[in-house]
């Protein structure tokens, strides 16, 4: 349970009305106890709380989740499910974005508690330790999702991208493919596109297979960003026969990118994506994916939450869902072109 006003009073041994004032109407209290006040108030991690918190209950049946990208992403399918869910046990869910140019700022997930949320869902990748350490002081449960399972701790859903990654891989060398190219999101800060490389990588080179480094593009993920990154690699003219894309998006845009220099797919080179998302067995061949479980995880996060709502706060242990390859007419045996 997050921290209250009168948590703060009694850790400074005065009334809750001198907290309240010193919070309000600073001009009111003396600068001594205004400091103990705000020392006690970054200790307890305290925020003052909507009309919703002065309810007996102290619960508004709300969840608070801080999404980086919802639109057109993965992210949209998983935040449906967690909706849908929590909805059905009665909370409501509120969605807080960070500002593009300041993503690890405070300001979204305190906007959150502000509001009086029971409980906070964070997504996986490159979340400041200052935002898991206000949800631990404001005492309530906390889900992260799309989690990896390199790094996975209680509370975490998610699903291993080091294995997604090995998938696609196995499945082009199973065709007889030794000469890859990769089109990556931007790895440095996303540990997911970090594992996913790295499971292609290691795949291909333990089978003996090439993935050459002027053969790998980081990018945005999206479909203009597809297929400029595929333009670039057909400009160095090298040797490749499949390309391994960091999501559907990308290979998309890898897709539209061969079609318009006369590449024949598969006859001439294979693409893979990742995400199985809606649009990719409507694409010109179909694409070959590795499923990624987007709603489950969703799903599975809801219910993480209300157990945890229903004993005292405690999350379960990381839960981490399988990927799965569905192959399309995207991929195929090199060498085949008409």
């Amino acid at each position: 349970m997050p921290a209250s006003l009168s948590d703060v009073a009694r850790l400074v041994q005065v009334s809750i009305s001198t907290v309240s004032r010193a919070l309000h109407r600073p001009e009111m209290v003396d600068a001594e106890t205004r400091a103990r006040i705000q020392a006690a108030v970054d200790a307890l991690g305290y925020v003052p709380q909507g009309v919703g918190r002065a309810l007996v209950s102290r619960q508004t049946r709300t969840v608070g989740a801080v999404i980086a990208q919802i639109g057109a992403s993965a992210f949209a399918k998983t935040i449906e499910a967690l909706r849908a869910r929590l909805g059905q046990a009665g909370y409501t869910l509120l969605l807080a974005q960070p500002q593009q140019d300041d993503p690890v700022q405070n300001d979204p997930l305190r906007a959150l508690i502000e509001r009086g949320i029971d409980a906070a869902v964070l997504l996986g990748g490159p979340c400041p330790d200052s935002w898991r350490e206000l949800v631990r002081k404001s005492r309530m449960p906390l889900v992260t999702i799309w989690a990896d399972a390199a790094s996975a701790q209680d509370g975490d859903v998610g699903f291993d991208n080091y294995l997604a990654g090995r998938q696609a891989a196995e499945h082009l060398l199973s065709l007889g493919h030794r000469d890859f190219a990769m089109i990556s999101g931007v790895r440095q800060h996303n540990e997911r596109a970090a594992r996913r490389y790295l499971g292609v990588l290691e795949t291909v080179a333990a089978a003996g297979g090439r993935l050459a480094r002027e053969h790998v593009i980081e990018t945005e993920y999206g479909f203009a960003t597809g297929y400029a990154a595929a333009q670039q690699l057909l400009a160095h003219a090298g040797r490749f026969s499949a390309i391994v894309c960091g999501n559907d998006y990308l290979a998309i845009g890898v897709l539209a990118a061969l079609r318009e220099h006369g590449v024949q797919v598969p006859g001439d080179v294979s693409v893979i994506g990742f995400n199985d998302t809606e649009f990719s067995p409507f694409a010109g061949p179909p694409l070959t994916t590795v499923a990624l479980p987007s709603a489950d995880i969703g799903q599975r996060a809801a219910e993480a939450l209300l157990q945890a709502l229903k004993h005292q706060g405690k999350v379960p242990p990381p839960i981490m869902l399988p990927t799965a390859l569905v192959a399309r007419a995207s991929t195929g045996r090199p060498g085949q072109a008409a």
